[in-house]
């Protein structure tokens, strides 16, 4: 077993733009693996930056030293879950996460360990020793995630998502008949927050009046945002049991919410990327079983 006293140091290469140190050292040291633990070994002044204990604010620049003090390198054991590939390269792995399981954190069921052993080897020499995430989704949405296989990778994506120059399109299925195109400027926890959005089929319901398929274009990062924006104008995505408020929504059939679409120019040859999957069957399958109904019932 290691010793507690183990000390682990890392002398931080050229970066493309700032990053926080709790973003950078879950792939770096093995030891952590991820934001949370680092965020721990923060708290209990287990880190380092340049001699002195680290804060969750800094960020880390082109010849930093890193140093993490700790108990032993954790192993990070495969959970199994089937994983759709949508993209992959050297550089960057996309995937299309089934609603249920979280992107990363302090648990097993992770996308991030369902990859270990999964994802191809990256050849590039910052390769990391397992794919990271970039971004996340909510744990109930399906859809499109992005993991880095390199740091250099990682510094830029992540930089990209900050600086919004990532563009994401996402699906959902909302109660009512929302107008056909619309704008959402509403501030969530006292942060500016702006979703665009589409209607782009609206069905009859008997039991919910109309639900509609819409495209939703989120240009801040907030969490929970389309789901909060949604229904600040009335029209709760379906099932999303936590911003219902009482009203009645579809159950058992999970969050109608999907991850579709990333465009980004590729952090190693700038190349554009554009990475799109389709409606989920699940939400066609809704739609037109209440249009079915609907139309029963008249007759």
């Amino acid at each position: 077993m290691t010793s507690k006293l183990t000390r682990w140091t890392h002398t931080v290469p050229a970066t493309s733009g700032k990053i926080r140190i709790d973003d950078y050292c879950g792939p770096v040291f093995s030891i952590l693996g991820s934001k949370s633990a680092t965020k721990k070994a923060i708290k209990s002044n287990r880190l380092f930056l340049n001699g002195r204990p680290a804060k969750t604010a800094d960020f880390v620049r082109k010849g930093d030293t890193i140093a993490v003090i700790g108990a032993g390198v954790r192993n990070i054991k495969r959970i199994n879950i089937p994983l759709e590939i949508v993209f992959e390269d050297h550089h960057l792995i996309i995937i299309n996460k089934p609603g249920g399981i979280a992107v990363n954190g302090n648990r097993h069921k992770t996308v991030e360990n369902a990859l270990v052993g999964v994802a191809k080897p990256s050849l590039v020499n910052d390769a990391l020793p397992r794919p990271v995430a970039v971004h996340r989704i909510d744990v109930p949405t399906n859809g499109l995630v992005m993991l880095a296989k390199t740091k250099s990778a990682l510094i830029k994506m992540t930089n990209a998502f900050q600086d919004r120059k990532v563009d994401k399109m996402y699906h959902a299925i909302v109660h009512g008949r929302p107008e056909r195109e619309f704008r959402i400027n509403e501030s969530i926890e006292n942060k500016e927050a702006t979703t665009i959005g589409s209607t782009i089929s609206t069905v009859p319901s008997l039991k919910y009046e109309h639900l509609s398929l819409v495209h939703l274009k989120p240009f801040t990062g907030r969490t929970h945002q389309l789901r909060i924006h949604m229904q600040s104008i009335g029209h709760l995505i379906v099932g999303d049991k936590l911003y219902a408020q009482g009203q009645h929504t579809i159950l058992g059939k999970g969050l109608l919410l999907c991850a579709a679409s990333l465009h980004f120019s590729h952090p190693n040859h700038g190349s554009d990327v554009a990475v799109t999957i389709e409606t989920p069957r699940k939400f066609n399958r809704i739609l037109d079983r209440e249009a079915s109904r609907f139309e029963s019932q008249k007759d």
